[in-house]
């Protein structure tokens, strides 16, 4: 793929689902020529009700003071920050506005736009039709006499580098596959009052022990490309559940 994304000329239409983009198209002239954004006063109230978001690898190290960082799977290892727990409430979403004091990780800042493979290795751009800052007599319109606007140029530099940053994510992942570093843990928490402790969460998380039985070339392959460090990252996130667990209980107290 060409690091430069481009308007598909012409197919709104598009397959397959894409985390949060309730109707995604491939950007056209023809099909949005006169829409564009129109910035909201609750700009998150389409996550109010996640519990976790993506991450890439280099978020790791912003992301890691406020969230528990997992992973989606054993098989796809997809990063997650986790910001909810048990039911499904966002616990960095009050009043439609993010957390100003937390990251905000990069997938959110892409939103409504992403990325889908074109032709000849070329990236078309995705948006959510769905979006409810994708209007009509938009403030930012995508196109202007048939061209990206100044506007949607620079959105889309940001998704370039944050699918750039995707892609590295995806080799730092299938290393830790390889390498079988992958294992099932839980968050456990003991309720005010009772006795034995309960599961706060399930979820896929860097084995320690096999981390730091690594042998030397395993150590200096991943140190030399950053997953080393990412890796640690990760781990050190962990401390995040009780501070997460403290955070749900306030916003109990005050709901």
């Amino acid at each position: 793929m060409t690091d430069t994304p481009q308007a598909a000329t012409s197919g709104a239409g598009m397959s397959g689902k894409v985390f949060l983009y309730d109707q995604p198209e491939l950007l056209t002239p023809e099909e949005h020529g006169a829409l564009g954004l129109t910035p909201s006063d609750r700009p998150f109230d389409f996550v109010a009700t996640v519990r976790v978001i993506p991450l890439t690898m280099t978020e790791f190290s912003s992301a890691q003071r406020h969230y528990p960082i997992v992973f989606a799977s054993l098989e796809q290892p997809v990063p997650l920050a986790v910001v909810g727990l048990l039911e499904d409430v966002n616990l960095f979403v009050a009043d439609g506005q993010w957390d100003q004091q937390a990251y905000l990780p990069s997938y959110l800042r892409c939103y409504p736009f992403g990325f889908a493979a074109g032709d000849e290795g070329r990236v078309a751009v995705v948006i959510d039709r769905a979006a409810k800052v994708v209007t009509e007599n938009p403030t930012y319109p995508f196109f202007a006499d048939g061209k990206l606007t100044k506007e949607t140029e620079s959105v889309m530099r940001f998704c370039a580098q944050y699918e750039g940053e995707r892609k590295r994510t995806q080799e730092f992942t299938g290393k830790l596959k390889e390498l079988g570093l992958l294992v099932n843990q839980q968050a456990t928490y003991t309720p005010e009052g009772a006795t034995e402790e309960q599961t706060l969460a399930s979820f896929v998380s860097i084995d320690a022990k096999k981390l730091s039985e690594l042998d030397a070339e395993a150590v200096h392959s991943m140190h030399k490309v950053g997953q080393l460090s990412a890796a640690y990252l990760q781990l050190y996130s962990l401390e995040n559940w009780r501070a997460l667990l403290a955070r749900r209980f306030k916003r109990q107290k005050t709901s």
